[in-house]
């Protein structure tokens, strides 16, 4: 809903500035008031681990109404046509099933989102590869919404993870900025979840908390020997600076799968200008 009422409120400040220039606001709400919804996934990323045969589990994802018209969600029922996109690599039937196969999502009137589901056959996952379902919003019945397409908003990506990482235990921390400043210490990984873990430290900071804040972790994922560093704030969300990997189409470092050291390039954001940060883990 806030992306909503933001990418809306966007929309009007535009055509506010436009409507100045003939002074005919009554026009410009009027122009605010049709214009189409704008539908898309909020979040298009998703990671689904199991490592054994738990029989089959229901997933929902939202799809969301992301812009458009005055920032209300609709009187009437949204109905969204998707298909499976050429980029998938998983397959209908052994890593996952469709809790309605019709083709179509909907977005029930009065609600700014609608929900997908699938089942998930934790029996069918690979171990060794992750494969992926890559779902494509196409169009809007009657044409009464629009897809969003900046930033993917059009595609939902969920990979299917039966690898079980290992990367919990103890390490030397190598992390070097990128202006060459660089610390040498000790560090434990933590296990959060599947394949999701903590560090105790970010950057160049120690391990006993950054600044006033009493917490120096982040977080990140191992997706089959790819490292991953999502979006996150500073020191668990004490401090508004994000933390996020360098490669916004891929992975963000690599593990040895025979020594389990490990590696991951990260963005810190300041006010300043930013920082990247490489930090390589040698396995104790």
């Amino acid at each position: 809903m806030k992306n909503f009422k933001l990418l809306t409120l966007l929309l009007a400040v535009s055509l506010v500035s436009v409507s100045c220039l003939v002074d005919d606001e009554d026009k410009t709400l009027d122009a605010l008031a049709n214009t189409p919804y704008v539908v898309g996934f909020n979040n298009n990323v998703a990671n689904e681990s199991y490592f054994e045969d738990i029989g089959p589990v229901e997933k929902t994802y939202p799809v969301n109404l992301v812009g458009g018209m005055d920032g209300n969600p609709a009187n009437f029922d949204i109905v969204v046509n998707y298909r499976i996109s050429p980029e998938s690599t998983a397959t209908e039937g052994q890593e996952f099933d469709f809790l309605e196969n019709t083709g179509q999502l909907v977005i029930p009137a009065g609600q700014d989102y609608g929900l997908f589901g699938l089942i998930i056959n934790t029996g069918g996952l690979d171990p060794n590869t992750p494969t992926q379902l890559v779902l494509e919003l196409e169009s809007v019945e009657g044409g009464r919404a629009n897809i969003g397409t900046i930033n993917e908003l059009n595609l939902l990506r969920v990979t299917f993870v039966g690898c079980n990482s290992q990367l919990a235990g103890n390490y030397t921390l190598t992390t070097t900025r990128d202006d060459g400043a660089q610390t040498v210490r000790p560090e434990t990984i933590t296990l959060l979840g599947p394949n999701y873990f903590e560090t105790e430290s970010t950057g160049l900071w120690a391990t006993n908390g950054i600044g006033v804040s009493p917490d120096s972790s982040m977080n990140f994922e191992d997706i089959c020997g790819d490292v991953f560093v999502p979006l996150q704030n500073l020191a668990q969300g004490f401090y508004s600076n994000e933390v996020y990997g360098v490669n916004l189409t891929g992975a963000d470092g690599e593990v040895d799968q025979t020594t389990l050291d490990f590696s991951m390039d990260y963005w810190i954001t300041f006010s300043a200008g930013n920082s990247q940060y490489n930090a390589s883990f040698e396995r104790l």
